[in-house]
C-alpha cells in the first residue's frame, strides 16, 4: 500500500521532533527502519529455529534438530501440562533487552517483533492447525494497573490476529498475588502459584475440548504455564500448548 505524500510528511515531522529509538540499543532509528529495534539488534538474536525442545521450548546447538527432553528439563519429571512449548530463542542479548523493555520500560510495540517471531514458529512446527483459542497468563490486578497492561496479553492478542484465532484475554484469573518469580528459588517458584490461577466459570464453556495456546513472555522453570496448563485442564480445555517470547534459566532473569 502506497503511503499519501502528506502521510509522509507528518510521519518525517514526528521523526524530527520525537526520533523513534531502537528498544535494546537505544540509538535513533532511521525513517526507512520500520518497527522498533534495529536490524543490528535483530539479527544478533539467536532464533530457535529447528534446533529445539520440544517439551520446554529451550533452543538446542546448531544441528542438534529436535528433541523431546534435553538438559533444561529432564529434571522436571512431570513435565509442564502441555503438549509442546514453544519459545522464540533463549533469554539474553538483544532478546532479554526486549522483554525487558516490554515489561518494565513501556515499550509496547516490542510485542509486535515478538508475536511475529513467535508465529514463524508456530506455523513452521504445525502447531497453528492444532490450536483452536489463545490465551495470555494473566497479571494479578494491581500489578496490571500498576504497569497499564499485560505484557503477555500484548504478545497474545499480536499472534492471535496473525493466525485468525479467538483471543480470550480474560479466560484465566489470577486469584491471588504472587511474588516475582525472578526473585525465588525453584522449589519456591512452584509453591509461589500454586492456586494462584482459575479459569472464569463463565467462560469454561468456551473451552470444552478445545485446545488452547497459553502465551507468556519469559519461562524459567515452567512454573507458571505448568499452573496454568493445570486449571485449564481441570476446566475441561483438550491440548494446551505453550509459546513464550524468551526461554531462561534460574539466575539470568533476575532483572
Amino acid at each position: 500500500m502506497l503511503i499519501s505524500p502528506a502521510k509522509s510528511l507528518v510521519s518525517g515531522i514526528f521523526d524530527l521532533l520525537l526520533p523513534r529509538h531502537c528498544a535494546v540499543t537505544g540509538r535513533p532509528l532511521a525513517p526507512d527502519e520500520r518497527g522498533c529495534i534495529s536490524a543490528e539488534a535483530a539479527r544478533a538474536i539467536r532464533l530457535a529455529a529447528a534446533d529445539y525442545c520440544s517439551r520446554c521450548g529451550a533452543p538446542q546447538g546448531p544441528g542438534v534438530g529436535v528433541v523431546s527432553v534435553c538438559g533444561r528439563c529432564k529434571d522436571f519429571k512431570d513435565g509442564f501440562g502441555t503438549s509442546e512449548v514453544v519459545a522464540v530463542g533463549d533469554y539474553e542479548g538483544s532478546l532479554r533487552e526486549m522483554c525487558l523493555a516490554l515489561k518494565f520500560g513501556g515499550a509496547r510495540a516490542v510485542a509486535r517483533p515478538l508475536a511475529a517471531w513467535l508465529v514463524a514458529a508456530l506455523i513452521d512446527r504445525g502447531i497453528d492447525k492444532k490450536i483452536d483459542v489463545i490465551a495470555p497468563v494473566p497479571l494479578h490486578a494491581m500489578r496490571e494497573f500498576g504497569r497499564g497492561y499485560n505484557q503477555s496479553a500484548l504478545i497474545a492478542n499480536q499472534v492471535a490476529k496473525a493466525l485468525r484465532k479467538p483471543m480470550l484475554p480474560r479466560l484465566v484469573a489470577r486469584t491471588r498475588a504472587t511474588e516475582r518469580n525472578a526473585l525465588l528459588d525453584v522449589p519456591t517458584r512452584r509453591k509461589n502459584v500454586e492456586g494462584a490461577f482459575a479459569v472464569r466459570k463463565r467462560m469454561a464453556a468456551r473451552i470444552k475440548g478445545k485446545s488452547v495456546l497459553v502465551v507468556d513472555d519469559v519461562m524459567t522453570t515452567g512454573a507458571t504455564i505448568a499452573e496454568a496448563a493445570r486449571v485449564l485442564t481441570k476446566a475441561g480445555a483438550g491440548d494446551v500448548f505453550a509459546a513464550v517470547a524468551a526461554r531462561s534459566t534460574v539466575g539470568a532473569d533476575s532483572a
